[in-house]
């Protein structure tokens, strides 16, 4: 069964991120720690590469947490840091995320790999020791292939495109096939272009503010970023409710579809990850 995508116009892509300020204000310190420790947790790949596996099969877990504690702030409850973490003891969606923290770990792995063939040259240029500045950015110069660096764009966009909705879509729609999560992630990019490249520009403005500013402001930027993303796949994906209030309220289709899953699992006596 396909995976039903909705279309909208660029001006969406804005809309987006007004509503994702909207619910980042009601409570801006928590959802800034939960950044930072998500943030804390991809970094500790950098410093101890033995965690660098586990750090990245955890991710998945702590964005849907994230997304968990956005949506509960948009319906009007009060969310804590500690929501952040309340995914890993639930049932009925663990086994799901795990895998995509698989599969996106593999995606990461091929890229990386390709990526170091199409650019051996620099690699190697890079890896010689007590090499002239120089002559290293005369080498490197040398080695710039523009067709390597285009398709390296590419295949880094389809990268993205395919796992920006996987965990919502996952965790929320209950969705078990990843191939038909990346492929609605990716027909949800191609479908929306234009609101998708509003929103994307609206992105890379305010990273370039960040980076002029010495990054603080990401503090702020990246929740509101995330939590805009998930209103992006809400409206993509999930149906709505009508106007109450100037908001618009979300139906919370995840919660009832997983306490099915799990009244399902336990019926038939199957363990329920």
């Amino acid at each position: 069964m396909s995976i039903e995508i909705r279309v909208h116009k660029a001006g969406a892509g804005a809309s987006w991120y007004k509503a994702g300020l909207d619910i980042f204000q009601r409570q801006p310190f928590i959802f800034m720690f939960m950044y930072l420790f998500m943030a804390a947790v991809g970094m500790m790949s950098f410093v101890l590469p033995l965690l660098k596996i586990p750090a990245a099969l955890a991710t998945p877990f702590l964005l849907a947490g994230f997304y968990q504690a956005a949506l509960r702030r948009q319906q009007g409850h009060k969310v804590a840091f500690a929501d952040i973490l309340n995914v890993f003891s639930q049932k009925g969606r663990r086994m799901l995320l795990f895998r995509v923290g698989l599969y996106q770990m593999g995606a990461a792995l091929l890229l990386g790999m390709v990526s170091s063939l199409l650019f051996a040259d620099a690699i190697a240029v890079l890896s010689q020791p007590d090499i002239d500045p120089q002559v290293a950015l005369q080498e490197l110069a040398q080695s710039f292939s523009f067709p390597a660096v285009a398709l390296i764009l590419v295949l880094f966009s389809i990268y993205l495109c395919a796992f920006a909705f996987a965990v919502p879509l996952v965790y929320f729609g209950g969705h078990t096939s990843m191939w038909e999560v990346m492929k609605a992630s990716l027909l949800a990019f191609y479908c929306n272009m234009a609101a998708m490249t509003v929103y994307g520009l609206i992105g890379a403005a305010l990273m370039l503010v960040c980076a002029i500013l010495s990054l603080i402001p990401l503090l702020v930027v990246m929740p509101i970023c995330y939590i805009s993303l998930f209103i992006a796949f809400q409206a993509i994906f999930m149906p709505q409710l009508q106007h109450h209030e100037g908001e618009t309220a979300t139906v919370d289709r995840a919660q009832n579809e997983q306490a099915k899953t799990q009244e399902s699992h336990s019926s038939d006596g199957r363990f329920d990850a």
